[in-house]
Protein backbone atom coordinates (compact mmCIF):
# COMPACT_ATOMS: atom_id res chain seq x y z
CA UNK A 1 0.00 0.00 0.00
CA UNK A 2 1.08 3.58 -0.46
CA UNK A 3 2.27 5.37 2.67
CA UNK A 4 -0.85 7.55 2.54
CA UNK A 5 -3.19 4.55 2.51
CA UNK A 6 -1.16 2.74 5.19
CA UNK A 7 -1.44 5.82 7.39
CA UNK A 8 -5.20 6.08 6.77
CA UNK A 9 -5.83 2.44 7.66
CA UNK A 10 -3.58 2.64 10.71
CA UNK A 11 -5.14 5.86 11.95
CA UNK A 12 -8.64 4.48 11.43
CA UNK A 13 -7.96 1.54 13.75
CA UNK A 14 -5.96 3.66 16.17
CA UNK A 15 -8.94 6.00 16.43
CA UNK A 16 -11.55 3.33 17.19
CA UNK A 17 -9.07 1.76 19.60
CA UNK A 18 -10.66 0.73 22.86
CA UNK A 19 -14.11 0.47 21.26
CA UNK A 20 -13.17 -3.06 20.18
CA UNK A 21 -14.57 -4.04 23.57
CA UNK A 22 -18.01 -3.90 21.90
CA UNK A 23 -17.05 -6.89 19.77
CA UNK A 24 -14.95 -8.76 22.29
CA UNK A 25 -11.78 -7.84 20.43
CA UNK A 26 -12.96 -9.53 17.22
CA UNK A 27 -12.78 -7.20 14.25
CA UNK A 28 -14.83 -9.50 12.06
CA UNK A 29 -18.43 -10.65 11.77
CA UNK A 30 -20.31 -13.35 13.66
CA UNK A 31 -21.55 -16.71 12.36
CA UNK A 32 -25.03 -18.20 12.76
CA UNK A 33 -26.17 -21.46 11.17
CA UNK A 34 -29.68 -20.18 10.40
CA UNK A 35 -32.29 -17.61 11.36
CA UNK A 36 -33.35 -19.96 14.17
CA UNK A 37 -29.83 -20.10 15.63
CA UNK A 38 -29.97 -18.26 18.99
CA UNK A 39 -26.21 -18.08 19.57
CA UNK A 40 -25.31 -14.84 21.45
CA UNK A 41 -23.41 -12.14 19.57
CA UNK A 42 -19.92 -12.51 21.05
CA UNK A 43 -20.11 -16.29 20.97
CA UNK A 44 -21.09 -16.11 17.29
CA UNK A 45 -17.97 -14.05 16.62
CA UNK A 46 -15.82 -16.66 18.32
CA UNK A 47 -17.58 -19.32 16.25
CA UNK A 48 -16.53 -17.57 13.05
CA UNK A 49 -12.91 -17.66 14.23
CA UNK A 50 -13.11 -21.42 14.66
CA UNK A 51 -15.11 -22.04 11.49
CA UNK A 52 -12.49 -20.20 9.44
CA UNK A 53 -9.62 -21.63 11.48
CA UNK A 54 -10.81 -25.19 10.85
CA UNK A 55 -10.27 -24.65 7.12
CA UNK A 56 -6.55 -24.12 7.75
CA UNK A 57 -6.21 -27.71 9.05
CA UNK A 58 -3.61 -26.58 11.58
CA UNK A 59 -1.49 -29.08 13.49
CA UNK A 60 0.51 -28.66 16.69
CA UNK A 61 3.77 -26.76 16.29
CA UNK A 62 2.97 -25.07 13.01
CA UNK A 63 3.61 -21.36 12.43
CA UNK A 64 0.61 -19.32 11.23
CA UNK A 65 0.72 -15.84 9.71
CA UNK A 66 -2.29 -13.68 10.66
CA UNK A 67 -2.47 -10.86 8.11
CA UNK A 68 -4.27 -7.82 9.47
CA UNK A 69 -4.49 -9.38 12.92
CA UNK A 70 -6.35 -6.61 14.74
CA UNK A 71 -5.84 -6.81 18.50
CA UNK A 72 -4.95 -10.48 18.32
CA UNK A 73 -8.15 -12.00 19.68
CA UNK A 74 -8.56 -14.61 16.88
CA UNK A 75 -4.84 -15.42 17.11
CA UNK A 76 -5.15 -16.03 20.85
CA UNK A 77 -8.13 -18.36 20.36
CA UNK A 78 -6.48 -20.32 17.55
CA UNK A 79 -3.19 -20.64 19.43
CA UNK A 80 -5.06 -22.01 22.42
CA UNK A 81 -7.06 -24.51 20.37
CA UNK A 82 -4.34 -25.79 18.03
CA UNK A 83 -1.10 -25.24 19.98
CA UNK A 84 0.46 -23.32 17.10
CA UNK A 85 2.76 -20.30 16.96
CA UNK A 86 1.20 -17.22 15.37
CA UNK A 87 2.75 -14.05 14.00
CA UNK A 88 0.27 -11.27 13.35
CA UNK A 89 0.85 -8.11 11.34
CA UNK A 90 -1.05 -4.83 11.37
CA UNK A 91 -0.52 -1.20 10.35
CA UNK A 92 -2.03 0.11 13.60
CA UNK A 93 0.48 0.91 16.32
CA UNK A 94 -2.30 0.84 18.91
CA UNK A 95 -3.29 -2.67 17.83
CA UNK A 96 0.31 -3.89 18.20
CA UNK A 97 0.36 -2.70 21.81
CA UNK A 98 -3.13 -3.95 22.63
CA UNK A 99 -2.42 -7.33 21.05
CA UNK A 100 0.68 -7.73 23.23
CA UNK A 101 -1.42 -7.01 26.32
CA UNK A 102 -4.02 -9.61 25.35
CA UNK A 103 -1.39 -12.23 24.53
CA UNK A 104 0.22 -11.84 27.96
CA UNK A 105 -3.18 -11.96 29.68
CA UNK A 106 -3.93 -15.21 27.84
CA UNK A 107 -0.66 -16.79 28.97
CA UNK A 108 0.65 -17.04 25.42
CA UNK A 109 3.84 -14.98 25.59
CA UNK A 110 6.26 -16.55 23.12
CA UNK A 111 3.47 -18.26 21.21
CA UNK A 112 1.72 -15.27 19.66
CA UNK A 113 3.57 -12.19 18.45
CA UNK A 114 2.25 -9.07 16.71
CA UNK A 115 4.36 -6.63 14.76
CA UNK A 116 3.84 -3.52 12.67
CA UNK A 117 4.13 -4.43 8.97
CA UNK A 118 2.50 -3.83 5.59
CA UNK A 119 0.83 -6.95 4.16
CA UNK A 120 1.91 -5.89 0.67
CA UNK A 121 5.59 -5.60 1.67
CA UNK A 122 6.22 -8.17 4.37
CA UNK A 123 9.51 -8.37 6.31
CA UNK A 124 9.64 -12.18 6.22
CA UNK A 125 11.74 -14.57 4.13
CA UNK A 126 10.24 -16.84 1.49
CA UNK A 127 8.30 -19.89 2.75
CA UNK A 128 8.47 -18.70 6.37
CA UNK A 129 4.98 -19.88 7.42
CA UNK A 130 3.08 -23.16 7.40
CA UNK A 131 -0.29 -21.45 6.95
CA UNK A 132 -1.76 -17.97 6.54
CA UNK A 133 -5.02 -16.32 7.55
CA UNK A 134 -6.60 -13.01 6.61
CA UNK A 135 -9.74 -12.10 8.53
CA UNK A 136 -11.48 -9.20 6.78
CA UNK A 137 -8.16 -7.49 5.98
CA UNK A 138 -7.93 -7.96 2.20
CA UNK A 139 -10.79 -5.46 1.61
CA UNK A 140 -8.47 -2.72 2.95
CA UNK A 141 -5.72 -3.53 0.44
CA UNK A 142 -4.98 -0.86 -2.11
CA UNK A 143 -3.41 -3.44 -4.47
CA UNK A 144 -4.96 -6.84 -3.81
CA UNK A 145 -2.79 -8.60 -6.39
CA UNK A 146 0.41 -7.46 -4.71
CA UNK A 147 -1.01 -8.25 -1.28
CA UNK A 148 -1.92 -11.80 -2.28
CA UNK A 149 1.43 -12.30 -4.01
CA UNK A 150 3.22 -11.43 -0.76
CA UNK A 151 1.17 -13.95 1.19
CA UNK A 152 2.00 -16.55 -1.47
CA UNK A 153 5.71 -15.72 -1.20
CA UNK A 154 5.95 -16.16 2.57
CA UNK A 155 3.83 -19.35 2.64
CA UNK A 156 5.61 -22.70 2.33
CA UNK A 157 4.68 -24.97 -0.59
CA UNK A 158 1.72 -27.10 0.44
CA UNK A 159 0.59 -24.56 3.03
CA UNK A 160 -3.01 -23.40 3.32
CA UNK A 161 -4.28 -19.84 3.12
CA UNK A 162 -7.80 -18.77 4.09
CA UNK A 163 -9.09 -15.26 3.47
CA UNK A 164 -12.43 -13.51 3.73
CA UNK A 165 -13.90 -10.89 1.44
CA UNK A 166 -16.82 -8.46 1.46
CA UNK A 167 -18.59 -8.90 -1.91
CA UNK A 168 -21.13 -6.49 -3.29
CA UNK A 169 -24.59 -8.00 -3.47
CA UNK A 170 -26.08 -5.01 -5.31
CA UNK A 171 -24.84 -2.07 -7.35
CA UNK A 172 -23.19 0.69 -5.31
CA UNK A 173 -23.71 4.42 -5.77
CA UNK A 174 -20.82 6.85 -5.78
CA UNK A 175 -21.83 7.98 -2.30
CA UNK A 176 -21.82 4.40 -1.06
CA UNK A 177 -18.37 3.79 -2.52
CA UNK A 178 -17.20 6.92 -0.70
CA UNK A 179 -18.56 5.49 2.58
CA UNK A 180 -16.57 2.30 2.00
CA UNK A 181 -13.40 4.26 1.22
CA UNK A 182 -13.81 6.31 4.40
CA UNK A 183 -13.94 2.99 6.26
CA UNK A 184 -10.69 1.75 4.65
CA UNK A 185 -12.24 -0.35 1.86
CA UNK A 186 -10.26 1.11 -1.02
CA UNK A 187 -11.25 -1.09 -3.94
CA UNK A 188 -14.75 -2.07 -5.09
CA UNK A 189 -15.98 -5.17 -3.24
CA UNK A 190 -15.25 -8.26 -5.32
CA UNK A 191 -17.55 -11.00 -6.56
CA UNK A 192 -16.72 -14.59 -5.63
CA UNK A 193 -15.38 -15.22 -9.13
CA UNK A 194 -13.18 -12.11 -8.97
CA UNK A 195 -11.73 -13.11 -5.60
CA UNK A 196 -10.87 -16.63 -6.71
CA UNK A 197 -9.37 -15.32 -9.95
CA UNK A 198 -7.13 -12.92 -8.00
CA UNK A 199 -5.95 -15.72 -5.74
CA UNK A 200 -5.25 -17.99 -8.69
CA UNK A 201 -3.33 -15.23 -10.45
CA UNK A 202 -1.13 -14.96 -7.34
CA UNK A 203 -0.31 -18.66 -7.66
CA UNK A 204 -2.81 -20.25 -5.27
CA UNK A 205 -4.98 -23.28 -6.00
CA UNK A 206 -8.56 -22.83 -4.79
CA UNK A 207 -9.85 -25.58 -2.49
CA UNK A 208 -13.19 -24.01 -1.61
CA UNK A 209 -15.06 -20.75 -2.22
CA UNK A 210 -18.01 -20.29 0.15
CA UNK A 211 -20.72 -17.65 0.38
CA UNK A 212 -21.61 -17.07 4.02
CA UNK A 213 -23.57 -13.85 3.47
CA UNK A 214 -26.75 -15.18 5.07
CA UNK A 215 -24.83 -16.67 8.00
CA UNK A 216 -23.16 -13.40 9.03
CA UNK A 217 -25.79 -10.77 8.24
CA UNK A 218 -27.24 -10.77 11.76
CA UNK A 219 -23.94 -9.24 12.92
CA UNK A 220 -25.13 -5.73 12.14
CA UNK A 221 -28.40 -5.86 14.09
CA UNK A 222 -26.59 -7.51 17.01
CA UNK A 223 -23.90 -4.84 16.95
CA UNK A 224 -26.45 -2.01 16.96
CA UNK A 225 -28.19 -3.65 19.92
CA UNK A 226 -24.89 -3.92 21.81
CA UNK A 227 -24.07 -0.31 21.02
CA UNK A 228 -27.47 0.85 22.32
CA UNK A 229 -27.07 -1.13 25.52
CA UNK A 230 -23.46 -0.16 26.20
CA UNK A 231 -23.54 3.36 24.74
CA UNK A 232 -24.06 5.25 28.03
CA UNK A 233 -21.22 3.39 29.75
CA UNK A 234 -18.94 3.91 26.75
CA UNK A 235 -19.76 7.62 26.69
CA UNK A 236 -18.87 7.89 30.35
CA UNK A 237 -15.59 6.06 29.82
CA UNK A 238 -14.43 7.55 26.51
CA UNK A 239 -16.40 10.77 26.16
CA UNK A 240 -19.85 11.48 24.75
CA UNK A 241 -18.55 13.31 21.66
CA UNK A 242 -16.25 10.44 20.69
CA UNK A 243 -19.02 7.86 21.07
CA UNK A 244 -21.49 10.04 19.15
CA UNK A 245 -19.05 10.38 16.22
CA UNK A 246 -18.32 6.66 16.28
CA UNK A 247 -22.03 5.80 16.39
CA UNK A 248 -22.82 8.03 13.40
CA UNK A 249 -19.98 6.65 11.31
CA UNK A 250 -20.46 2.98 12.13
CA UNK A 251 -24.24 3.20 11.65
CA UNK A 252 -23.75 4.56 8.12
CA UNK A 253 -21.18 1.88 7.29
CA UNK A 254 -22.98 -1.08 8.83
CA UNK A 255 -26.34 -0.11 7.34
CA UNK A 256 -24.68 -0.18 3.92
CA UNK A 257 -23.05 -3.55 4.67
CA UNK A 258 -26.36 -4.97 5.81
CA UNK A 259 -28.10 -3.88 2.62
CA UNK A 260 -25.48 -4.42 -0.08
CA UNK A 261 -22.41 -6.28 1.18
CA UNK A 262 -22.07 -10.05 1.68
CA UNK A 263 -19.34 -12.34 3.01
CA UNK A 264 -17.12 -14.87 1.27
CA UNK A 265 -14.57 -17.35 2.63
CA UNK A 266 -11.94 -18.65 0.22
CA UNK A 267 -9.67 -21.56 1.11
CA UNK A 268 -6.49 -21.95 -0.96
CA UNK A 269 -3.23 -23.81 -1.00
CA UNK A 270 0.20 -22.99 -2.38
CA UNK A 271 1.00 -25.90 -4.70
CA UNK A 272 3.87 -28.07 -3.49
Amino acid sequence: MSEQVIDQVGEYYDDIGELVELVGGNLHVGYWESDEDRTPFLEAMQRLTFEVGARLELTRGQHLLDVGCGVGEPAVRLAQRYAVAITGITVSHWQVAESARRVIAAGLRGHVHTRYADAADQPFPDAAFDAALAFDSLPSAQDKSRWLAEVHRVLRPGGRFVFTEYPRTADLTDDERAILTANTIHTPPATLAESTALAEAAGFRILAAEDWSDRVRRTYDEFFAALTTQGPALAEEYGADRIAMFTTGITTMFSLCQAKIGYHVITCTKPA
